[in-house]
């Protein structure tokens, strides 16, 4: 299904002015003259996936990554806007919160411009076509912004394509901008009733949305909704992540962890969706995706570390040694091939341990720069973790429902039960948890979250919702994010950029000529007390005091 992501130069056509967001326009065609066809509309929401192409696999991925506890620059990035990332000494001029803004903004006006044009009773669209691309546009524009809005906060809420809509915006609350979030998830399911799976799709429209990634992100946003600050009927919000949780259907999880990064099962059957990559679509550099080739472009060589690597060896070291997603998350161990031998020898041990994830077992080099790589955005296993957590925040304890969600990834991951090909050397007792008090059941469903999503953009989000972000990186002495780490890391700066084109663009608390008032982040309080391990055990929390450079919080 290649051709959904590429950027088709039609869709240039349709973008509209949306000055004070940096987003210029490239053509005054009137959008009432241009849908002639059911194929017109199909071209141009194809042009709306394409927005993702960059901000998933360069943009998003290096901005929460490398500002997250669990990753950092490797040698060849130390400087810079990467480097400064990582280091946790980013301000308003670094270039990835102005990308992350800039892109998303990019995509949102696209989406808003067909979502305008589809309204208009006099285009020739069919009835069937107009309702699959509008929710797909619908549910690619909730993505943007439930992208960004942890990230910055309030954000500009532009929904329509005139072109005076982001003429002096302002930033919106953060409830308005998820009421607008859950508001287009919900008319993307309505309008992919005949969309319900991947299989509704012919063969080559593979990929595309789906009623159930809709009811899946709705899940999930509902969860981040009912954990921000300022928020409103708690319960109702949990209520309505679990809701939508238990209407996801006809999604499994794969027995082989490493299946869902397999170049040959690019919608796998755990896969609600993902973004496509193509070597000759444009993006950064030469195409493709980019957390491939950034995790492992130096190969064997240990004396030169990619952009982006794991900040702590203890994060690999962590993982219990049967748990499958230990190998499929890292490379710490490599035999080289017989051709690389002379450069490197014949087996090389990773000092910090390589991104494995988007790295093809049977031809590694290779696919450091063949890029072809699907990047994941919605698997099952977060859907299912979802609800599990939501339960147990909703009723302060699991109950029968959220051990079997969150029982089914860990017996994946020890391939038992259900998943069992034999192989197993752990018992389902031993993997199945029971009988948890709710902050016990919290910290196993954290540290579950950690093992099952290393290197997909989930960390910092997950730390950010969950209020644990300083006390957790001040455990890592790596890039010095202990020593950096502050209060006003829990968003990131309006990109300055913006800043200049609209001064009604307030900047974030903590960030340069910052006159926002002090936010509930701001509070020691809000890392929610010392029996907050984050999911890590005691042993493991001392463990990180015990071996950092400078001395931390002590728990």
């Amino acid at each position: 299904m290649k051709k959904i992501f590429v950027l088709f130069t039609t869709l240039s056509l349709l973008l509209f002015s949306c000055n004070d967001l940096d987003i210029a326009p490239l053509s005054a065609l009137d959008v009432d003259d241009f849908f002639k066809s059911d194929k017109d509309a199909i071209l141009a929401v194809n042009g709306v996936y394409a927005t993702e192409v960059d901000n998933e696999s360069v943009v998003i991925a290096y901005l929460v990554d490398l500002a997250s506890d669990a990753s950092k620059s490797g040698a060849t990035m130390l400087g810079g806007s990467g480097g400064s990332l990582s280091t946790l000494l980013y301000d308003a001029t670094n270039n990835y919160p102005y990308w992350a803004w800039a892109g998303s903004y990019y995509g949102i006006t696209n989406a808003n411009a067909l979502i305008d044009a589809l309204d208009n009773p006099n285009s020739n669209v069919s009835d069937g076509i107009r309702k699959r691309v509008t929710g797909e546009a619908k549910f690619l524009r909730a993505y943007h912004y439930f992208q960004i809005v942890p990230i910055f906060g309030e954000v500009p809420l532009v929904i329509s394509s005139d072109i005076d809509a982001g003429v002096g915006v302002v930033r919106a609350d953060v409830n308005d901008v998820y009421a607008r979030i859950v508001a287009d998830l919900r008319s993307s399911a309505e309008n992919l009733n005949d969309y319900k799976v991947r299989e509704d799709y012919s063969t080559e429209d593979q990929g595309r949305v789906t009623q159930q990634a809709a009811y899946g992100l709705l899940s999930k946003v509902y969860l981040y909704w009912a954990q921000t600050d300022g928020a409103s009927n708690i319960d109702a919000k949990l209520d309505s992540a679990i809701y939508y949780a238990d209407k996801v259907t006809g999604y499994t999880l794969e027995e082989d962890f490493h299946a869902n990064w397999d170049k040959d099962n690019r919608y796998g059957k755990e896969s609600l969706f993902a973004i496509n990559y193509v070597i000759s679509q444009e993006s950064f550099g030469d195409g493709g995706n980019h957390l491939t080739h950034c995790a492992f472009f130096t190969t064997y060589n240990d004396t030169l570390t990619p952009h982006i690597v794991v900040s702590d060896r203890t994060f690999y070291d962590r993982f219990d040694d049967r748990d499958q997603r230990k190998e499929a998350s890292f490379l710490a161990d490599v035999e080289v091939p017989r051709e690389q031998q002379v450069d490197y020898g014949r087996h090389v041990y990773y000092t910090l341990p390589r991104y494995q994830k988007y790295i093809d077992p049977e031809n590694r080099e290779a696919s450091a720069y063949n890029r072809e790589l699907n990047a994941t955005v919605l698997r099952y296993a977060d859907v299912l973790l979802i609800k599990a957590e939501a339960i147990n925040e909703r009723h302060h304890g699991p109950n029968a429902e959220a051990y079997e969600a969150i029982n089914q990834v860990r017996r994946r991951a020890y391939k038992v039960g259900e998943f069992d090909d034999g192989t197993a050397t752990v018992s389902l007792d031993e993997v199945n948890l029971k009988n948890l008090s709710y902050p016990d059941f919290r910290k196993q469903l954290r540290r579950e979250r950690y093992y099952e999503f290393v290197y997909e953009q989930q960390r910092w989000y997950d730390l950010a919702r969950w209020k644990v972000l300083l006390k957790t990186t001040r455990r890592v002495a790596a890039a010095q994010k202990n020593e950096h780490i502050q209060a006003r890391h829990y968003r990131f700066p309006v990109p300055q950029r913006d800043r200049d084109l609209n001064p009604a663009l307030w900047q974030n608390w903590g960030y340069g000529d910052s006159n926002a008032p002090t936010p509930p982040y701001a509070d020691p309080n809000y890392e929610g007390g010392p029996e907050n391990n984050d999911g890590w055990t005691d042993e493991e929390a001392q463990y990180l005091y015990d071996h950092q450079s400078v001395p931390g919080p002590k728990n």
